[in-house]
């Protein structure tokens, strides 16, 4: 199976670097995001992301409902910023 080149974020390796930067492990996060940066008042900013759950033993699960792999919401605090090449924008 070909490996991705893209992502609807930008070259793979340009999120990979970028998610690495902020503290986040890009293979967790499924090649499809979603990826968003977000604002708040009080927090600041952070990236919010799906990430691929795994078992104690490193092996990511299986979600019986969608038939792909579990996934859970998570949060990191923004670091960096995304470079030019990355087009991470604001969620509602």
């Amino acid at each position: 199976m070909p490996v991705p080149q893209g992502t609807a974020y930008g070259p793979v390796s340009a999120v990979a670097e970028w998610l690495r930067a902020n503290d986040v492990d890009p293979d967790d996060v499924p090649i499809e995001g979603p990826i968003a940066i977000e604002c708040d008042p009080l927090e600041g900013r952070s990236i919010r992301y799906a990430a691929m759950v795994r078992s104690n033993e490193g092996r990511i699960l299986h979600d019986s409902q969608t038939d792909g792999p579990k996934v859970e919401e998570r949060t990191a605090p923004l670091q960096v910023e995304p470079p030019a090449n990355v087009q991470v924008t604001g969620s509602k």
